[in-house]
């Protein structure tokens, strides 16, 4: 029988499978070091693209600032127009607001009924009056609620007078209400 050493054979084979496995492992670490140096200087170029950008963003920056004040200035002087206008229309109102209400009050106003006082203040007006009798009074303020320019209206007091000469019995009244100049 022949015997054969095959001791040899697998020294071999474990120095070769150890020596490929370092060189393996060399080079998965070469690897490494060389992709660690090329992601280092990737993050090292945009840091630097990064830093240079600073001054100019700061300059945009600025600029923009700038421009967000001239816009606020510009809207506080809208506002200031806005709220100018508004008076002007509001005067506008009020030159021809009495005027068109007390056109409408004297359209309204019945036949045996008298105005003696108008008095406005502050968009309150009272009517002190003289009528006939309480459905003229009644049928007057009826009128002033038809009307677009008076609201809120009440009687204040309606009596009756002493009898005229001619044997006719006024009744004085005053009457409260709102005005509104601009309807």
């Amino acid at each position: 029988m022949i015997r054969i050493n095959l001791l040899p054979v697998r020294q071999t084979q474990r120095r070769q499978t150890i020596q490929q496995q370092l060189l393996a492992g060399a080079a998965v670490l070469i690897l490494a070091i060389i992709g660690s140096i090329v992601w280092t200087a990737a993050i090292s170029s945009k840091k630097e693209a990064l830093i240079t950008d600073i001054p100019q963003k700061k300059h945009e920056l600025a600029q923009l600032d700038k421009i967000i004040g001239e816009v606020n200035e510009f809207e506080k002087k809208k506002k200031e127009l806005e709220q100018k206008l508004a008076t002007i229309e509001d005067l506008r109102k009020r030159k021809s607001g009495p005027v068109r209400a007390l056109d409408d009050l004297a359209n309204e106003i019945p036949n045996r009924v008298w105005i003696l006082k108008l008095e406005e203040k502050n968009g309150s007006v009272t009517i002190d009056g003289s009528a006939i009798d309480h459905e003229d009074v009644s049928a007057f303020m009826k009128a002033l609620q038809k009307s677009k320019y008076f609201s809120n209206i009440s009687l204040g007091h309606s009596k009756a007078d002493k009898p005229t000469a001619s044997g006719v019995t006024l009744y004085n009244f005053r009457i409260t209400c709102t005005v509104t100049y601009s309807a």
